[in-house]
């Protein structure tokens, strides 16, 4: 009788291999299915895996994954341009019982355009990290992209702004967000009003977009000078005429301030033509997350927040 060789796992003393591994953490962390649903599935297979297993092929998969950190984070700190956008964890504190507290999980995405040895433009080859903290205080992305030298694509977020009074990190504001809070306004208005016609002036940005996307950056930049750039100055000399008759205090006050005070860095991807209009690249990285939040209640802060990310 021969019996055949086992293939090792990545694990030691483990059974795993790294094909049920890699479906475990995808099913996981890409497809929002808690390890409870993912034991009850197995045993309709006839494959019984209790859950103590399962949570600790995550564990001990995600700490030999981390090791991948290091070098992820170095090749993001070397893009032209990185995204950044974060979104909240629950987790439930074990000092006090029935506590819990709102954490964070980052994503920073690599992206933008390079020159390779036959001065043509290529992708910068695109990868997320994902950092846990436990707070939202502006400290973390800046310890993260300390080194880091280029365009941020991002939020308003007033953390991020110590990055960019050091003149070395300049900020691309996103258009999806100053878009969000006119499309409120519209959403509840039964009649069009000046929030529908502010989104009229966004969606014209978002057709030069589609018309030029896949473009190398001086293609994007040179109708973007020609075409977006003339529409934007009307949009702010609309948006700046009818600021002054709104309520200082009023919703469609706060979205036209929103627009206004970030306009530099929303005119930004006119200029430099590896830029994107919004900051969506970053956004879909982290859909997953609120995919599986309210299926994910983290209990232990530092084994079961930090270790358990998707490297």
């Amino acid at each position: 009788m021969r019996t055949a060789t086992a293939h090792p796992s990545p694990l030691p003393r483990s059974n795993a291999g790294p094909g049920l591994l890699a479906h475990v953490l995808v099913s996981k962390y890409g497809d929002g299915l808690p390890l409870a649903r993912q034991e009850r599935i197995f045993t309709r297979h006839g494959a019984v895996l209790s859950r103590k297993t399962l949570c600790d092929w995550v564990l001990a998969a995600c700490e030999l994954l981390g090791r991948l950190r290091a070098p992820l984070h170095q090749h993001i700190l070397g893009a032209p341009v990185v995204f950044s956008d974060d979104t909240t964890l629950k987790l439930r504190t074990e000092e006090v019982r029935g506590r819990s507290v709102t954490a964070r999980l980052w994503g920073y995405v690599s992206a933008g355009w390079q020159r390779n040895e036959s001065d043509a433009w290529v992708d910068y080859p695109k990868a997320v990290l994902y950092e846990f903290t436990e707070d939202r205080r502006g400290e973390h992305p800046q310890r993260f992209l300390a080194r880091y030298r280029g365009y941020l694509q991002a939020d308003d977020y007033a953390g991020y702004h110590g990055l960019f009074r050091s003149r070395r990190v300049y900020h691309a504001a996103c258009w999806a967000h100053a878009r969000r809070g006119f499309f409120d306004i519209a959403r509840k208005d039964a009649t069009p009003g000046l929030a529908q016609q502010a989104l009229d002036w966004i969606r014209q940005i978002y057709r030069v977009e589609r018309e030029i996307r896949g473009r190398p950056p001086d293609e994007r930049q040179r109708e973007r000078q020609q075409r977006t750039r003339p529409l934007l100055d009307r949009f702010r000399q609309w948006l700046t005429g009818i600021e002054r008759d709104l309520l200082p205090r009023g919703p469609m006050a706060i979205a036209v301030r929103y627009v206004l005070s970030n306009w530099r860095a929303l005119l930004r991807f006119t200029r430099v033509g590896m830029l994107e209009a919004d900051s969506n690249l970053v956004e879909r990285c982290m859909r997953p997350v609120a995919v599986g939040r309210k299926a994910r209640l983290l209990r232990d802060r530092s084994a079961g927040a930090r270790r358990p990310q998707r490297p």
